[in-house]
């Protein structure tokens, strides 16, 4: 065995790898597709959803303004919210998360995030009602006002099924195209006469055609 060709063998030819590729394209493409729409249907019909309700409040006090976040989601609040809405306490605070505004510190985002769109809406809507029923007075609050009232979203905010299938495509490119580059390096058959040659030392006198 010639030790150049030995040498050339570590030389990957990009010209051959990409025409091994195309004669493999309806491969590529196929293992493509199919990642995409595995992905988009286990995003779309598989994995759970999660819908989102919110709202924006105003909390003026009567003197000193505070950090009323822990406030919003503390047990008082959510004792009550919990029996309104029959969900554990445990689950409200997974579900809710409260953001106070840094340009204007009266100002506080409430959102909820569930399984059911309804239930997202009558966790949010029931934490304002009793943050002010109870809260007003204890806090000695001048106002408590809800700048826009929560909806019920239907639409989900996870799973990005758009964003989950374009990864899945591309996984699928991934993994078809590395599957043909793997094979092409590892495939030992001599490719034409240049190769024969320089694997055997000498040079080749004649071929045999494969069909007459």
């Amino acid at each position: 065995m010639n030790n150049d060709y030995m040498n050339d063998e570590m030389e990957i030819d990009l010209i051959e790898l990409l025409k091994d590729i195309i004669k493999n394209i309806k491969f590529v493409i196929t293992i493509t597709l199919v990642c995409g729409v595995v992905v988009f249907g286990v995003s779309q019909f598989i994995l759970p959803k999660s819908y989102t309700s919110s709202t924006d409040i105003t909390i003026v006090p009567t003197g000193t303004s505070l950090d009323y976040t822990s406030y919003l989601t503390g047990s008082k609040v959510l004792d009550k919210v919990s029996n309104a809405v029959g969900v554990e306490i445990s689950g409200l605070v997974e579900s809710i998360e409260v953001t106070r505004d840094s340009n204007n510190t009266y100002n506080y985002n409430i959102k909820a995030t569930t399984n059911d769109p309804k239930l997202s809406y009558r966790i949010v809507k029931n934490v304002v009602n009793e943050f002010k029923k109870s809260m007003i007075s204890e806090l000695n609050l001048s106002s408590v006002t809800t700048m826009n009232e929560p909806q019920i979203n239907t639409i989900p905010v996870s799973p990005n099924v758009k964003k989950n299938t374009l990864i899945g495509t591309f996984i699928g490119l991934v993994i078809s195209v590395g599957i043909v580059v793997l094979r092409f390096l590892f495939d030992k058959h001599l490719r034409n006469v240049e190769e024969a040659e320089m694997f055997l030392g000498v040079d080749v006198l004649a071929e045999i055609p494969m069909e007459k």
